[in-house]
């Protein structure tokens, strides 16, 4: 157990920005104010609301001096208030949660105990779905870190080092609605994460959260769009001094589930070798066989969604001679039933 006299422990700044979020706001609060490790200070940026979040806000603040509100008169997107909470922040470790998700009790004294000992710059762990009423959906469990690459495995649950902030000089506010996902790829470049496999936090789905509106709000998927292609740009760029746009597309493209046909594979399989290695020679990816497997399964779903000329027979044949080594029981079966049977 980490020592928690105030004296001796460092100070955790937790971010918490609001907007029209009194429905759920009580419990994301007292989750942070609760927490077992007691030496934080929980900075609340406070959009100008139509609903009745600053009395709460206030009523907290009011009984425990921990808390700060800074207020915005004019609506930000959420980057933006990250960055206004973060260079408000005295904390040597940062985090920041939603107005409607709920920290389990020993969250930050988990994290924070994985940063000091197993010296890494960011801590993160798993975390379990509720619903609307708060009542358990599932638990869930994020894959390898590898497989940060494809898509976002870190959550909502973490902790860092101020350093990582400063050095990613805050997060990027023309990636909106990506703007966590695009901070960890590109603190990858600087900076070591921990993955730390115990649930540690609730998140909440309901109707409203931004989550729900990227699926369901067309606006927002195009912002959302728009934003991947940037976040993406900005990763493929750091790690490839050219042919970055192809690795962009190929990244993009998966994340969006959208078609490609198998040639495109073919045709770019020395870009993306190159980029492989690349990736490895960073200290995050010293597993090659992970980042083999998770490139094998991209591929082989790129098959079963192309419609091309080439038979699914001889892109199989490929996939054998090229990603052998890497193939499991499932990906074998996989191969088998699309290249033998009617899709």
């Amino acid at each position: 157990m980490l020592e928690n006299k105030l004296k001796n422990a460092p100070l955790v700044s937790i971010i918490l920005p609001v907007y029209n979020g009194e429905k759920f706001l009580e419990e994301s609060i007292e989750s942070c104010l609760n927490q077992s490790y007691q030496n934080i200070e929980l900075i609340i940026v406070y959009d100008i609301s139509t609903d009745n979040s600053l009395e709460i806000i206030r009523n907290y603040a009011s009984r425990d001096s921990r808390i700060t509100i800074i207020t915005n008169f004019k609506k930000k997107n959420l980057p933006e208030g990250l960055n206004i909470g973060h260079n408000k922040a005295k904390g040597e470790f940062l985090t920041w949660t939603s107005d409607d998700n709920i920290y389990e009790v020993n969250a930050i004294e988990l994290l924070l105990k994985t940063l000091l000992e197993e010296n890494v710059d960011i801590a993160y762990g798993d975390m379990e779905i509720i619903d609307h009423n708060g009542q358990k959906v599932r638990d869930f469990v994020f894959l390898d870190f590898e497989n940060i690459i494809f898509r976002n495995y870190i959550g909502n649950c973490f902790l860092y080092k101020k350093d990582v902030f400063e050095r990613n000089k805050g997060y990027n506010e023309n990636c909106f609605l990506v703007e966590d996902y695009d901070f960890w790829l590109r603190a990858i470049s600087h900076s070591r994460f921990y993955q730390l496999r115990k649930k540690l936090y609730q998140y909440r789905k309901h109707d409203s959260s931004l989550t729900h509106q990227i699926a369901f709000n067309d606006e927002k998927k195009e912002i959302w769009n728009e934003s991947v292609i940037k976040m993406y740009d900005s990763f493929s760029n750091a790690f490839m001094e050219k042919d970055h746009l192809i690795i962009r597309e190929f990244l993009s493209k998966s994340l969006n589930y959208q078609k490609m046909p198998f040639e495109w594979i073919v045709k770019n399989e020395r870009v993306i070798n190159l980029f492989k290695k690349n990736l490895s020679m960073n200290g995050n990816f010293q597993n090659k066989n992970a980042i083999e497997k998770i490139f094998l399964d991209k591929i082989i779903y790129i098959m079963t969604l192309d419609q091309g000329l080439q038979t699914n027979l001889s892109k199989s044949f490929y996939i054998v001679k090229k990603h052998g080594l890497f193939l499991d029981k499932k990906a074998i079966k996989t191969l088998i039933k699309y290249s033998f049977f009617k899709k």
